[in-house]
């Protein structure tokens, strides 16, 4: 049996250039476990499977019969050709293959695709080291002028975001050119609603002047109740197309005086005042004058403070304040003074 094997490995010897014959000093190995650790059984003999395998600046590895190869720590490439030391968070390279595929070549160093590679008003995404430039949402592109705002087709305001109004067939900004000075413009369900800026008070689609939020002692603030149910943003263009300001109620004797103004009205469940927190949430204000409450009669278990109820109401039945919905449909209360 022995002697048939030499025979064949005579043979097959011969043929391939392995050693033949009865010396077999020059066989050292048949497969790698035959081989020390990081050797492997090249040609029936334990050789270093790394030599001449990797580039520069590359480790090598020998896992088994697999040789690896890796760059070195603060270098990167081609492990299989050169690694190029990192320098200033680049790399050094030839070419867009020699950096990460998020990178381009310039200048023999790895650089961000996406600099200066897209305009104003759009987004950069690296795909295999080229820079693909697509507009912020809202925004088109227009050759030679790069990203610009979307103006969208429509026959109705359905047909439009909330904040913007159907007009000449695009959808455009209800609060351009709307409010006069010192006033502030609020847009929901396609409305806009103009109010005077806090320490202001007049008419805010003509003009607002500052005034001070102090009423003289021969003065007294009454409160008339609107006779149809409208969202709080048109209640307040309600009461200053009627020459006055939706209701605030800054102390316990205007309570009592709204209270009044309610009574006669036995079908009312809510009536909105001026009261809010969009400014800053959870922070209640009366618009016009931007102070905070000092007085306050509210409901048990109010305020609720949420992105939902942003708005303040009186209940009818029991004159408490709660929080509503400022897109909610009820009657509303105008505020006046006389002598």
């Amino acid at each position: 049996m022995a002697f048939t094997y030499w025979v064949l490995f005579a043979l097959c010897g011969s043929v391939l250039g392995i050693p033949t014959g009865n010396n077999t000093t020059g066989i050292t190995c048949e497969n790698h476990y035959d081989c020390e650790p990081g050797k492997a059984c090249i040609d029936f003999q334990c050789e270093d499977p790394c030599l001449g395998l990797c580039g520069l600046n590359n480790i090598c590895h020998v896992v088994g019969e697999v040789s690896m190869c890796s760059c070195k720590p603060g270098f990167i490439g081609q492990p299989f050709n050169d690694c190029f030391p990192e320098v200033n968070n680049f790399s050094v390279c030839t070419m867009n293959s020699d950096c990460p595929e998020e990178k381009i070549c310039s200048d023999h160093l790895c650089k961000d695709a996406c600099k200066d590679a897209c305009g104003l008003n759009s987004v950069c995404k690296t795909v295999k080291h080229r820079a693909i430039c697509s507009c912020n949402a809202g925004y088109v592109w227009k050759p030679f002028l790069g990203c610009h705002v979307e103006k969208m087709k429509c026959t109705r305001d359905s047909d439009c975001s909330s904040n913007s109004t159907c007009s000449n067939d695009e959808c455009v900004d209800p609060c351009i050119g709307l409010c006069g000075n010192n006033t502030v413009c609020n847009v929901m369900n396609h409305r806009a609603a103009c109010a005077c800026k806090s320490e202001f008070i007049g008419d805010p689609f003509l003009e607002c002047v500052a005034q001070s939020t102090s009423i003289p002692e021969n003065i007294t603030k009454k409160y008339k109740i609107g006779n149809d149910r409208v969202t709080w943003f048109t209640a307040i263009v309600r009461c200053n197309n009627e020459g006055m300001r939706l209701a605030s109620i800054m102390n316990e004797s205007e309570q009592v005086e709204m209270q009044k103004a309610i009574a006669p009205f036995s079908a009312i469940r809510f009536i909105w005042t001026l009261g809010n927190d969009w400014k800053s949430k959870g922070h209640y204000v009366w618009n016009w004058s931007g102070n905070s409450f000092d007085y306050t009669n509210w409901k048990p278990g109010e305020p609720e403070i949420s992105d939902k109820y942003r708005c303040i109401a009186i209940k009818a039945t029991d004159y408490t304040w709660t929080t509503e919905n400022c897109l909610f449909s009820t009657y509303y209360a105008c505020e006046y003074f006389e002598n």
